[in-house]
């Protein structure tokens, strides 16, 4: 039995993931606020709220019983895109917000993933959901917190897969950057006017040209690793086009 746990279940990449993953081999298990259309065992759980995520994670684990499961996948997918600001007109309040939702719940989840599977001896893999946003070359005007959290995550996998060489079963982690999605927070990017954030322009027209991938389409071929097994390299960053 597969046992695969994802959060951000109830729309969105999230929910089209675990649509893709529903087999009677594969227990399904999911976090959000709200579990929208998600079928698998659901834990109400917001990620911004760090006082109570480490808990609702190691009552997952627990449930799951993880020592009858051959392979464990942990899929961080939530998170949150706004505010769009200049950051001089961010309030700190929406400042920590951003930063736990996106960040501290990545570590949190990570760490409790982790200390919970150690001792398997079983495939484990971790899979944060990046973004082209966190690249170097990549900043954009009025998203300083989604970039800079996104390249936080980024680079607490990478580091983190070193620290995973010398355990005695170890876990795969890489970042998976799915390219630009029709979700809501497209939409929510489509819709900020063009003083707040300069480069809306080029996410209209990618939508106008047909190039806005639907997730559904991207989760069909992150599944497909999965379902072939491919051997994802530790620490590295992959896109849907190297997983054909």
């Amino acid at each position: 039995m597969d046992t695969v746990f994802i959060t951000g279940v109830s729309r969105g990449f999230g929910l089209a993931l675990s649509q893709a993953l529903v087999s009677e081999n594969t227990q399904l298990i999911g976090f959000g606020r709200t579990q929208g259309e998600f079928s698998g065992h659901f834990h109400k759980c917001d990620l911004a709220d760090q006082e109570t995520v480490g808990l609702v994670l190691k009552t997952a684990f627990l449930e799951a019983e993880l020592a009858k499961s051959h392979r464990i996948i942990f899929i961080n997918n939530a998170g949150t895109l706004g505010p769009l600001k200049r950051v001089e007109d961010i309030l700190p309040a929406e400042i920590h917000r951003n930063i736990t939702a996106n960040v501290t719940a990545t570590a949190i989840a990570l760490s409790s993933f982790l200390s919970a599977t150690k001792k398997l001896d079983c495939e484990k893999l971790f899979i944060n959901i990046s973004s082209g946003a966190a690249l170097p070359e990549r900043p954009k005007a009025s998203w300083s917190l989604y970039c800079a959290s996104k390249a936080g995550q980024d680079q607490l996998i990478r580091t983190v897969a070193k620290e995973q060489e010398t355990q005695t079963y170890p876990t795969t982690l890489i970042n998976f950057n799915p390219g630009v999605m029709e979700t809501r927070m497209q939409e929510e990017i489509r819709a900020t006017p063009q003083e707040t954030f300069p480069d809306v322009g080029r996410f209209i027209k990618l939508r106008e040209d047909g190039k806005v991938a639907s997730p559904e389409e991207v989760a069909k071929n992150l599944v497909g690793a999965f379902v072939r097994r491919l051997a994802f390299s530790n620490g590295l960053t992959y896109a849907p086009g190297d997983l054909v």
